[in-house]
């Protein structure tokens, strides 16, 4: 795998790749706005949350804010997923609320990240979005359904579209890919009805492209990325303070898109790694990688802290014998970031069935 160095200088050279991806996806968009592309629409109200990028820009976290949000506010919600890296196909229920009913390698493992944090959200994961919306009302009812990652995938129809964007992403990655790391042209924002800023924690927005949201009419607001003082004890489930594990020589591992706001997360909580070891995103760790880190643990008596994300598809003698720690990340919005948030969300909502109740009371 290149540098990124070496990546950096080769990225000028991809331009004709990316011509030809802009293309296609300019001419997907334009059969879909004429109609030529059918889009459906389901029986009740559709949030999706996705992003241009192909990159992380903090959706599992943000969609786990949201579907609380609007728990919090009365909503029945579900949530359903494309299942982005599943070694499966079709309709597979992730949790019906009450329990998990499938493993991380069959439903991907974001879906299965969410079912265990929305402990009373049904949460399935297909590729076709219209049929697992369906599959979702017939069997939950949910007031709404929350799309993951699906700001792309147009043949469901959404009553509102939140866009994330990340702010510590240099203006070089603001091109399509593969000369930079957009899915679509930024102009496609014009479909979003709000648009995040991620990780303002780490860096303000660059000016210019606030300005090009700006001039879309696109409401914008800022998230912060909040990393928990507690870290998960894997196997048990139990929290500890992470400074309890300051001074332990570290062993950080992840396969995530953003691996260093992973190592700048554990250097917050006074971690610094001693070994630090990165994967691809949504990496299927295999028995060879189990044998290979638990054999790095042993030698060197290394404390194991990983991501959520990558905890829960580790094999369970693994989170035992090297006793791994997860850092969890929480999607925050304070203020009038979260004001604006609200007040947008619930434009393209019916009131909530408790507060239509006690207002008819």
């Amino acid at each position: 795998m290149p540098s990124l160095r070496t990546w950096t200088k080769l990225r000028p050279l991809l331009w004709p790749v990316s011509l030809l991806y802009w293309v296609v996806a300019w001419c997907r968009n334009f059969f879909y706005n004429i109609g030529f592309f059918i889009t459906r629409r389901v029986s009740v109200p559709v949030v999706s949350i996705g992003n241009l990028s192909v990159g992380g820009t903090g959706k599992t976290p943000a969609v786990i804010f949201i579907a609380q949000h609007l728990l919090n506010l009365g909503y029945k919600v579900g949530v359903v997923s494309r299942g982005y890296g599943r070694r499966s196909s079709g309709t597979i229920l992730v949790s019906d609320g009450k329990h998990i009913l499938a493993d991380s390698d069959n439903t991907g493992d974001e879906p299965y990240l969410i079912a265990s944090q929305l402990t009373t959200v049904p949460v399935l994961v297909d590729e076709d979005r219209y049929r697992g919306a369906a599959t979702m009302i017939t069997r939950f009812e949910p007031d709404v359904i929350i799309l993951d990652d699906a700001f792309q995938h147009r043949g469901l129809t959404r009553d509102c579209d939140i866009v994330l964007l990340d702010a510590s992403s240099p203006l070089s990655d603001y091109h399509i890919f593969p000369n930079g790391v957009l899915r679509e042209h930024f102009g496609a924002l014009k479909r979003a009805n709000l648009v995040v800023w991620t990780r303002v924690d780490s860096r303000s927005p660059i000016p210019e492209l606030k300005q090009r949201v700006a001039k879309l009419g696109i409401p914008q607001i800022h998230s912060e990325m909040e990393v928990n003082q507690q870290l998960i004890e894997s196997a048990t489930g139990d929290m500890i303070p992470a400074e309890q594990l300051q001074g332990e020589r570290i062993l950080a591992f992840c396969g995530i898109a953003q691996p260093l706001s992973f190592y700048h997360a554990l250097i917050k909580l006074g971690l610094e790694p001693e070994t630090v070891r990165y994967y691809p995103d949504h990496y299927h760790y295999s028995n060879d990688d189990i044998m290979y880190l638990s054999g790095l643990t042993e030698e060197n008596r290394l404390t194991v802290v990983t991501t959520e994300k990558d905890a829960v598809k580790l094999d369970r003698d693994f989170l035992i014998d090297c006793r791994v720690y997860a850092l969890r990340i929480k999607f925050c919005l304070t203020g009038q970031n979260l004001k604006t948030f609200q007040e947008t969300l619930l434009q393209y909502l019916p009131l909530p069935k408790i507060i239509s109740a006690a207002g008819e009371a």
